[in-house]
Order: structure tokens, then sequence, then C-alpha cells
């Protein structure tokens, strides 16, 4: 009887038992999930470590936010008081401070984001090792079956003591093929977790990057609002009747240019047509102050949110990276109406050209150009400055060329009349 049952085995099928029975010990370790050894105990550590050290990351940000958001209700109240000096100074004080705090989020934001990404990458690690051991296993089952099959059906019979025993083999090999079937699907899931964890990862230095820009970015903002409040220490002498003689420089700018230009262009027209025909003909369009093209930088544009004293001036012009004593030229051929020294421009020039238009080129260290001089468009008129605190500098955020274009007489936006900069087409 126990040998007719055991002949309703295909020979394939007893050899497959002989096999899987052989490796069920190994296998049961190998496919096990669960820590079994001293590397996985030690990943877990290094993992929890990590995670707690983001988690107090984290807490850090939070109250940092609420610090920021305290200095911000400060900023706008005071932006809403009488423009006094020791007001407006204290106003810069505050935003220097919430702008440092703000660098200090960025830096702990930044922090936060490596130790996830560090996170990621060890548990990453750990389940590499776990798919190259369930792998490794795989393929040992394999090589046994295969073995298997030069084994005598008889041979693998006779080997157990009783026919009892050949059926407690036969109830081993469906557990086992049950755990292989299991330990498969196991790492079929840790396969995709593995590339969800990697697309994770992936988002993650993306943020990364951006957090760096960010960083960056609020960095040069603090040194900016650091040289305005020693460029506003330098050309007030912290006394207030000279801070209010600069705000009135800088109200009365303006209209006075205005009625300076209105006079000239009329007196100078038919001279100014000839110096500059495609401003004449209406095609209006300037060249940038400096070159090469590729070099130029915007740090403030018309209008900036982010001037410093926005509250209480509009920045009326174009401001532009560079360095003390770099070449400054005629945007277009015209007339050089003045040079002169403003406590808010400091060295300062204007240009006056055909069509109603007017440049001026303000923080320059040296004059090139004159009064009453006529140059043509390219021509070199001077050099730029804008280094807090020295002679001719005026209220400066740092070395660089202030660069204004007006059109009857008004303040407009310079990018309006200029070829596009390469960056601005990426």
């Amino acid at each position: 009887m126990g040998l007719h049952n055991a002949s309703m085995f295909r020979k394939e099928d007893v050899r497959k038992i002989f096999a899987l029975t052989a490796g069920l010990v190994l296998l049961a370790g190998n496919f096990s999930f669960t820590p079994a050894n001293a590397a996985a105990d030690n990943t877990k550590k290094e993992v929890d470590t990590l995670n707690s050290q983001i988690k107090s990351q984290q807490g850090r940000v939070k109250e940092l936010d609420g610090i920021i958001e305290k200095y911000r209700q400060r900023i706008a109240d005071q932006e809403n008081q009488a423009s006094t000096l020791s007001n407006d100074v204290l106003l810069l004080d505050n935003r220097i401070t919430k702008t440092e705090l703000d660098i200090e989020r960025a830096k702990t934001d930044l922090d936060t984001t490596k130790l996830t990404i560090q996170s990621l990458e060890q548990q990453i690690t750990e389940q590499n090792a776990r798919m190259g051991k369930q792998k490794e296993s795989a393929s040992d089952l394999v090589r046994r079956i295969h073995q298997a099959d030069s084994v005598p059906v008889f041979e693998v019979l006779l080997s157990k003591p009783s026919l009892s025993s050949f059926f407690d083999m036969l109830e081993a090999e469906k557990k086992l093929q049950r755990q292989l079937t299991d330990s498969m699907a196991k790492v079929k899931d840790f396969k995709q977790s593995l590339e969800s964890t990697k697309k994770d990862l992936d988002d993650k230095r993306l943020t990364l990057e951006l957090q760096k820009k960010v960083l960056k970015k609020q960095q040069e903002h603090l040194q900016e609002e650091r040289n305005f409040k020693i460029s506003l220490a330098a050309e007030t002498k912290n006394k207030q009747s000279e801070y209010e003689r600069m705000l009135y420089e800088l109200n009365q700018q303006q209209q006075s240019t205005a009625d300076e230009i209105a006079t000239l262009k009329d007196t100078l027209k038919d001279k100014l047509d000839s110096i500059d025909e495609s401003l004449a003909r209406g095609d209006v369009l300037l060249n940038w102050p400096q070159k090469p093209i590729d070099n130029i930088y915007i740090t403030a544009k018309f209008h900036d949110p982010t001037y410093p004293f926005r509250q209480r001036f509009a920045h009326p012009g174009t401001d532009l990276r560079c360095a003390v004593g770099t070449p400054v030229y005629a945007a277009a051929g015209g007339y050089v109406a003045w040079t002169k020294l403003g406590k808010a421009y400091g060295n300062y020039l204007m240009i006056v050209h055909p069509g109603n238009m007017a440049t001026i080129y303000g923080h320059l260290s040296k004059f090139v150009a004159h009064p009453d001089m006529y140059v043509q468009r390219g021509d070199l008129i001077g050099y730029s400055g804008g280094m807090p605190g020295q002679p001719g500098a005026g209220l400066s955020t740092g070395p660089h060329l202030h660069f204004e274009v007006r059109q009857n007489g008004i303040p407009v936006d310079a990018e309006n009349f200029l070829p596009s900069l390469p960056q601005d087409d990426n």
C-alpha cells in the first residue's frame, strides 16, 4: 500500500522533495526579514540615531519660524513709523537680524535634508544586502534541484526509515514551497520599496540644490543690508539733519532731472539726432553699459521688492554687479548733461539722448566723460564704484553700477529697452 502510494509521485517530484528538504534549514534562515546579524543591528541603530537628529532639527526649524515671524511683524510696524534716522537704522538692524535668522533656518533645513538623505542611503544599503542574500539562497535552491535530477528515485525512498517519514518529508516540502513563495513575494515588495526609496532620495537631492540656492541668495541680501547700513552712516554722519537732506535730494531729483531733460532735448535736438540715428528714428533699443554681455549680472531690478529701503523710496533703476573700477560705457549716443556728487547716487552722470530718452550712471569711482561732451554709443564714460563708505559711493548695497533709464524725464524699467541677457533665456 505504502509503495503503491509512493509510486503515485513522479520521479521529478521526489527528487525535488529531496533537494528542497535538504535546503530547508538554510532557506529558513536566509529568507528571514528580521535583523539576523550584528551588521543589521548596527544599521538599525545608525538609522535610529539619524532619525532622532532629523527630529531635533525639525524642532529647531519650527522654533526659528516663530522667531522670524515676530521679526517680520516688528519690521512691518517700523516701516509704518515716521522716517527718522534712528527709526530707519533700527529698521535696518531688524532686517539684518531677520535675514540672519532666515540664513540659520535655511542651514538647519539643509542639514535636515542631508541627514534624511544619509538615513535613506543606509536603508537602501541594508535592503540591497537583504535582497542579495535572498537571491543567493534562491540560486542555491535551484542548483540543488538540478543536482537532484541525478539521484535515483528508490535511493530517495530507501533513505527514509519508513513511509511515514517519507510523507513527513512531503509535508515539510509543502511548507518550504509556501515559504519560498512568500519569500519571493517579499523580495518583490522589497524591490518596489527600494525603487520608491530611491525616488525619494532623488527628490531630496533636488530639494537640497534648491535650498543651497536660497541660502546663497539670503547671504547676498544679508551683506547688501549690512553694506546699506554702512553707506547710510557714511552719508549721514549719523546726523538727523544730513539724513533729511538725503531724503530731500531723493524726492527732488526726479522732478529737477525731468525739467533739465525737457530743456536740453529741445535745444540739442538736431545734434542728438545725428549722434544716434537709431534712437532718432524711434528704434528704442539701448546697449548695456557693461561689456561683455555674458558677464552682466543684475542684483536689483526696477522697483525691486527686496531693496532695503523700498518703503521709503522706490528703486528707480537697475543695479549691475561689478568690481570697483569696471569700465562703464554709454548706452547710446548723446549729450553729457552733467556729472554730480550726490548723497544717494554718489558720483553719477547723465546723458541725454534723442527720442526723449536719458540714462543715468550712478556710484562711479571715476568720470571719463565730462559735461557738455557728446558721446557715441559704446564710448567709455567712467568706471564703476559703489564700495560702501568710500568717497563717491553714495547710498550703496555693495560695489555695483546703478543704471537708470528715463523717458520724458520719468524713470522707467531699463530692461524694456535692452537686449535680453543670456541667463534670462534659461
